[in-house]
């Protein structure tokens, strides 16, 4: 099959995924995908004529916002939204929006329009995983703007994404998990113990791939999310930007929440912690950090009129685990 014949107008085609299963079979060459898949993917890889010469996405106004939403929602499960290129759980799709700092490309998470403890306990975990992003920008650890929108009973997560740059601009982006398979290897190991080797500099004398503060940044995120019940810190929900090339920085803090209070393929919820192992590799200064910050995130949550009575238990799960911890940490050097 020659190659425009594969050339499909991502506006027009229902859905990569779509696009992906009709082409990929064919024989059509990733070059010939990438200029139309590529207009989405993290950083956007490729920036070929069809994206320079791509007029500006218009914004959806604010008072439309939860309606369209739930259309798009509707639409993403249905395989025919723009969904996110970003992995997870939840359900997703991209938007370009009216924020009320202007016009903003986001991701939103969302709920299926169900009633039931399994969707209930998934609007609990949005809600808990915004309050964990806006502990961390009150503390001035960078983390994903967003915001919380209900609408006839679902729940919509909007971050907004910080490789985007205006209507057209990108950045860098490039995850922990495809970072340690270029340089390091070690898929699997916790995010200090990557980044540390990330942060050393070569024998060779080439200098380190990440910065000094990218490992200290991604050292506290660990721990804070070991504190609230983050279960699922894998290498792809941590990254790094490549504005100015190597040393890359860490990228603002995304997908943190307790996920150990994630409904279960049985459908049980689990409302008890897992236990924390202090990690050595973990300073016991960056602990008390965390702790801290783990602190004034359980105080909001517990001030949340947003959650159900199931998720309290939940949370007074993780201060029994905040006050054990805490004694733990007294005793360290």
């Amino acid at each position: 099959m020659p190659a425009s014949a594969c050339l499909m107008n991502p506006m027009t085609c229902s859905s990569v995924n779509l696009l992906l299963r009709i082409a990929l079979p064919v024989g059509c060459a990733d070059s010939s995908l990438l200029p139309w898949y590529g207009w989405r993917v993290a950083g956007h890889d490729v920036a070929r004529d069809a994206f320079l010469n791509a007029a500006a996405p218009q914004a959806l106004p604010a008072a439309e916002l939860a309606q369209r939403y739930a259309q798009l929602a509707a639409e993403a499960l249905q395989g025919g939204a723009p969904s996110s290129s970003a992995g997870g759980e939840q359900p997703k799709f991209s938007a370009h929006v009216e924020t009320p700092d202007g016009p903003r490309h986001v991701l939103v998470k969302f709920t299926l329009p169900e009633d039931n403890p399994v969707t209930a306990r998934w609007r609990d975990l949005l809600l808990a995983e915004h309050h964990a992003l806006q502990t961390l920008s009150a503390a001035g650890v960078p983390a994903a703007a967003s915001r919380v929108i209900d609408h006839a009973g679902q729940r919509f997560l909007e971050t907004q994404r910080f490789d985007r740059v205006g209507a057209l601009g990108r950045r860098g982006l490039l995850s922990l998990a495809a970072v340690e398979a270029e340089f390091v290897g070690g898929a699997g190991a916790a995010w200090p113990e990557l980044t540390q080797r990330l942060a050393t500099p070569a024998a060779n004398g080439k200098e380190a791939v990440i910065t000094p503060e990218a490992h200290a940044g991604a050292t506290l995120l660990h721990a804070f999310g070991t504190l609230i019940g983050n279960t699922d810190m894998h290498a792809g929900n941590l990254s790094f930007l490549s504005d100015s090339g190597r040393p890359y920085t860490l990228a603002p803090a995304y997908d943190m929440l307790p996920m150990a209070f994630a409904p279960r393929a049985s459908g049980n919820l689990p409302d008890t912690p897992p236990p924390v192992h202090l990690r050595g590799i973990v300073p016991a200064a960056t602990w008390r950090q965390a702790l801290a910050l783990s602190a004034d995130y359980l105080g909001r949550l517990r001030g949340e009129a947003g959650f159900t009575q199931g998720f309290g238990r939940c949370v007074e799960g993780l201060e029994g685990v905040w006050r054990e911890v805490e004694g733990r940490v007294g005793r360290m050097g």
